[in-house]
């Protein structure tokens, strides 16, 4: 009788242990079969990057102004609009008005040339900007083993560098922005852009 007892409780655990072993190996099944691609890699290779540009950004305010845990950056990737935007946000609690335009402006301009040359740090020292964020861009969606075969058309890759646009915005403190009412001022541009050529965007009130 109790061996019989034995049986039933065993008989009425397999289901139990059965599903339990089923679920196991389907989350694992699942996990191993999602397909990480090459553009999952580039986009969180730019994210680490423009991480580590954050001590380059604050070099442009003096006695630590800015903290480096104000300073904020990301990766946006749009599949609609084709693009990838690289954001650097910093606060400002001075400045932004009509006759601080111009520093402003350089400024934004200087963060922009800093972040974009830490990004391209690892590239040939070259005059020729397109060919070093070319080199960049290239390394940065492919992996070791698939090298890829696009890189070798310049049309490709004129329009990865293309999509790929550096955003940097010096953004009003709420104070400040109650206080003057000051608007944000961006520039941006591709990484093989000039000086001349970053798009500066400030809308007066």
């Amino acid at each position: 009788m109790m061996i019989r007892l034995k049986n039933i409780i065993v008989l009425l655990f397999l289901p139990f242990l059965f599903t339990t072993f089923v679920n196991a190996q389907s989350i694992t099944t699942l996990l191993r079969n999602q397909q990480l691609t090459v553009y999952d890699i580039g986009i969180f290779r730019l994210q680490e990057d423009m991480k580590s540009s954050i001590p380059q950004v604050q070099k442009h305010f003096l006695n630590k102004e800015i903290e480096i845990s104000d300073i904020y950056t990301d990766v946006v990737s749009s599949f609609w609009r084709n693009t990838i935007d690289l954001i650097v946000s910093v606060p400002m609690s001075e400045t932004l008005t009509k006759t601080n335009y111009f520093s402003d402006m350089y400024r934004c301009k200087n963060i922009f040339f800093s972040v974009r040359d830490h990004l391209l740090r690892n590239q040939n020292e070259s005059n020729y900007n397109f060919s070093r964020a070319s080199s960049y861009v290239v390394s940065t969606f492919s992996t070791p083993t698939s090298w890829p075969s696009w890189k070798y058309e310049q049309q490709k890759i004129k329009e990865l560098v293309s999509m790929i646009q550096l955003e940097v915005t010096l953004r009003p403190s709420n104070e400040l922005a109650f206080r003057e009412g000051v608007s944000p001022i961006n520039c941006k541009g591709s990484l093989a852009d000039d000086f001349d050529t970053i798009v500066v965007t400030k809308n007066f009130n």
